[in-house]
């Protein structure tokens, strides 16, 4: 009956003890913008964006130029014009401009919206490797280790970039 009750005791501290180390959190870092940046569906998207990018220039710079061949020309010939036509090329010179400011602030909100939307999807797969090789690990935590938001980096715990790397096929 002791051997028994000694048996189950130890049975229980050895259950109790292994359940504690089961249950104690196992914390693991990535700098996710690293990642981000090695994956080539990022380079691709930024390929799409930096066209994007010229055809929004290129657009802003033809309304550019066009304004200043209306203002060249009104500078040139202002003195021969009667008031009336001058106040109406005052008044399309000013339509101009004003629309000129607004597509610039629409080119602008266009362009982080394309941004968003192509490296919406990059985010994506790189969170979930992230998630995939964190579970594969067993790991309950992943921060960040950008270094403009990590505060304190332990040295006890896993660097998932490489791990993270591999799962996508991303040669180091």
């Amino acid at each position: 009956m002791k051997t028994t009750l000694r048996l189950v005791l130890i049975l229980t501290v050895i259950a109790l003890c292994s359940n504690v180390s089961a249950q104690t959190p196992k914390w693991a870092h990535i700098n996710l913008q690293e990642l981000i940046l090695s994956m080539p569906e990022y380079d691709s998207a930024m390929v799409k964006l930096q066209k994007f990018g010229q055809e929004l220039e290129q657009f802003l710079e033809e309304m550019q130029v066009e304004w200043n061949r209306k203002m060249e020309d009104y500078s040139k010939n202002q003195a021969n014009w009667s008031d009336l036509v001058k106040q109406a090329k005052t008044d399309e010179l000013t339509t101009m401009q004003q629309r000129i400011q607004t597509s610039q602030q629409q080119a602008e909100e266009n362009y982080q919206q394309e941004y968003n939307k192509l490296l919406q999807p990059v985010m994506e797969k790189a969170n979930k490797a992230v998630e995939t090789v964190a579970k594969e690990q067993g790991i309950t935590y992943v921060i960040s280790d950008n270094p403009q938001v990590l505060i304190f980096k332990a040295t006890g715990t896993t660097d998932l970039l490489p791990a993270v790397q591999k799962n996508l096929g991303i040669a180091r």
